[in-house]
């Protein structure tokens, strides 16, 4: 800057004003050159930073998704074995006859075993809640993202209802009209019916309780409403997990 300035003077002095401001704009030129080289060297830092942040967000969101597959699969095959083995309790109640105690008492304890999913998005969270969800630069990863948020609160909201009526209609009668410590030694497999002396007049009031009737059908109203967002849940889950690995993969080219 001192050589600049002396070079200012003397062209003053020298009362060469034409070349003095053609030497002060190519000065502000080099100037401006040098801030735009500063900014982006900036940005580069900025955005070098930004990537490594987002690789280590896409490597967590891909870990609590790898767990939420393994939970998923488990609460699927829950609801659909709860599904099937309530949905002949309905048709019983109704009149079907009962061949099978042991299958029928082991159905009655199962409508009292309550399996809920439970996400692992912690990561998702901690990016919503720093405002962080803009680091994620694949459009498609995203959108995924966002739209398992939305069932995650449909899941969220299911629990809720579903946990009203399960004390309401479902344990309420079982506890009223049953020996629920035999209905579990024989779940368990620790007991037979035959050993408990159980048969199917232990179950006539039971099945003329109209709550517990009535809780049976809301119950799997609502389990089909789960079994369909958890096998949601579970394909966008996949679909991230592949744009996740496909976007590591690039980074590392």
């Amino acid at each position: 800057m001192k050589i600049f300035r002396k070079i200012r003077v003397r062209l003053l002095k020298e009362n060469k004003l034409t070349r003095y401001l053609i030497y002060g704009v190519g000065e502000v030129i080099l100037v401006v050159i040098g801030i735009l080289i500063a900014l982006a060297i900036n940005n580069w830092n900025i955005d070098k930073t930004n990537k490594i942040q987002e690789t280590k967000y896409l490597v967590n969101i891909k870990l609590d998704l790898l767990k939420d597959l393994a939970s998923l699969k488990y609460n699927l095959n829950f609801r659909k074995v709860n599904y099937l083995g309530t949905k002949k309790l309905i048709s019983q109640i109704n009149g079907q006859p009962i061949n099978d105690i042991t299958e029928l008492t082991i159905n009655i304890a199962n409508t009292l075993n309550v399996e809920r999913f439970a996400p692992n998005n912690s990561t998702y969270n901690e990016l919503a809640s720093s405002g962080n969800l803009n680091l994620i630069s694949n459009d498609s990863i995203k959108i995924l993202l966002l739209e398992l948020e939305e069932q995650y609160k449909r899941n969220n909201f299911g629990i809720d209802h579903e946990t009203f009526d399960y004390r309401e209609y479902i344990s309420k009668p079982i506890f009223k009209h049953t020996n629920t410590a035999q209905l579990f030694h024989v779940l368990l497999g620790e007991k037979t019916t035959q050993q408990l002396g159980i048969s199917k007049s232990d179950f006539d009031n039971l099945f003329e309780s109209s709550a517990y009737k009535n809780g049976l059908v809301i119950t799997n109203l609502l389990t089909l409403d789960f079994i369909g967002i958890y096998e949601t849940i579970e394909s966008k889950s996949k679909k991230i997990i592949k744009l996740i690995e496909t976007e590591l993969a690039h980074r590392k080219k």
